[in-house]
């Protein structure tokens, strides 16, 4: 768990490094320099250091500790001072004041009072308890939305690198078959072939081109997707590097281990905020419930005043003739309160059991989508090898029957459809390294161990 505080410098210092970075983003993508190259280590450093929904979860964090403070504050005595002027006009020995007559006369007053609350039934204890439970909440609140950034960022990243590598193939791709329409016109103006030949590939040229189309404006919504998440201007120009982590990582991933997964699974951080919740849900029953108990209070005063009325000058009536002082011990014994205490007893029990409903919600979801991701992997798992047959098996297939083509064995329709399917074989891989890649992340993710698989991973503490 990370405990984060962050102090008014820290939070400007973060603020330059943010504009700055910003700034140059922006002066390169209005002035055409290159390009900023993004690895996946770099990303998810920016990513930490400027996301937007984890920069709120650090001033919530930062609001939770003020509560606490404040609540601690209470048991304190307070201490005010006051002072007052007055000025009226009385009658005098001449007439009223309603007859133009009368006195101006000036009264000043000060005091300096102290009270300190020796006994509230609990509820001063409780709200000390309570604070302590929210801020805990708070924290581990922060941890879950660290940990979901970086599967988020991670997911992004990946997904850009894969759409960035469709591009590729769809452009190789329609490279081929335009080379493949050329030779035809030629064998058609030769009268080799037929110019029945030759549209159909211009139509399979057409797919091409809409599928690579298709292709790029998925790759750049992935990319404004994973510069919104980190912060960066749409109109900055950034490409992932492509460190061929789901391709290397494909065969040396380990398998997750679901028994330590489940044992993991018990104190991941978004659960464990939930129980602080509901520690919090018991704590403002407490709180609720010392509405029926005594109140011991203790009162200290210092007083003084002067009067223009009388003759005494104004330093002898406030140091020697006014002064007053007093102190005392209050007990406020609840009688009746119009059911106030019940109600709110009873409001504060059914959010308590809200809370608890709450808590046995997340940890079913949790342990369902913990399942559910491990399957996921080991499905990636065999859709990558199925995968890699099909391409090979594929293109050794579109060989031969390119060679019967240009024997004339074969149609152009059969040497189409084949490179139709090793198109879709090719890509197919290159989304199964992908998947096994992303399926093992979201294990670590769901049993909250996510930061050490990418560590490990990366070999980079990002």
């Amino acid at each position: 768990m990370h405990t984060l505080f962050l102090t008014s410098s820290f939070r400007r210092s973060a603020s330059l490094v943010i504009g700055l970075l910003s700034l140059c983003l922006s002066i390169n993508a209005q002035t055409g320099n290159a390009t900023k190259t993004l690895t996946l280590s770099q990303a998810i450093s920016i990513a930490l250091d400027q996301n937007i929904a984890l920069q709120r979860s650090a001033l919530s964090l930062e609001s939770r500790e003020s509560n606490l403070s404040q609540a601690k504050a209470d048991r304190n005595a307070d201490l005010n001072f006051r002072v007052s002027e007055s000025f009226g006009l009385s009658p005098s020995d001449n007439g009223g004041i309603l007859e133009g007559e009368g006195d101006w006369n000036d009264s000043t007053s000060a005091s300096l009072s102290s009270s300190l609350s020796l006994y509230s039934g609990g509820a001063r204890e409780a709200s000390i308890a309570q604070a302590k439970a929210e801020l805990e909440a708070a924290s581990l609140d922060y941890d879950y939305d660290r940990q979901s950034l970086l599967y988020n960022t991670v997911s992004l990243f990946l997904r850009t690198i894969l759409l960035s590598k469709e591009i590729t193939i769809q452009e190789e791709e329609l490279s081929t078959r335009i080379e493949e329409l050329e030779r035809i016109n030629i064998n058609v103006e030769n009268g080799i072939r037929t110019q029945a030949e030759s549209l159909r590939q211009q139509a399979q040229v057409s797919t091409s081109q809409r599928s690579l189309a298709q292709a790029q404006n998925n790759y750049a919504n992935s990319l404004y997707a994973l510069k919104n998440t980190l912060r960066i201007p749409a109109i900055a120009e950034i490409v992932c590097e492509d460190s061929n982590l789901g391709i290397a990582s494909a065969a040396t991933l380990s398998d997750p281990d679901l028994d330590q997964s489940l044992t993991s699974l018990e104190e991941r951080v978004d659960l464990n905020a939930q129980k602080a919740r509901l520690t919090s849900a018991e704590q403002n029953l407490l709180i609720s419930k010392s509405g029926n108990r005594p109140s011991v209070t203790a009162s200290a005063s210092l007083s003084t005043s002067y009067s223009s009325k009388q003759t005494n000058n104004l330093s002898d009536q406030f140091f020697i003739d006014h002064p007053r002082a007093s102190a005392g011990v209050s007990v406020n014994v609840p009688i009746f309160d119009r059911r106030r205490t019940q109600l709110n007893t009873t409001r504060s029990h059914i959010s308590l059991q809200q809370e608890e409903l709450q808590l046995e919600i997340l940890q079913r979801a949790a342990r369902t989508a913990l399942y559910q991701a491990n399957h996921n992997y080991h499905t990636a798992k065999l859709q990558l090898a199925a995968s890699n047959e099909q391409l090979a098996s594929t293109e050794a297939a579109l060989e031969i029957e390119r060679s019967r083509y240009e024997a004339g064995a074969a149609t152009l329709l059969d040497v189409n459809s084949l490179r139709t399917s090793r198109l879709d074989a090719a890509i197919a891989v290159e989304v199964a390294r992908s998947d096994l890649f992303t399926s093992r992340l979201e294990v670590a993710f769901q049993d909250g161990t996510i930061e050490s698989f990418l560590q490990q991973t990366l070999q980079s503490s990002y």
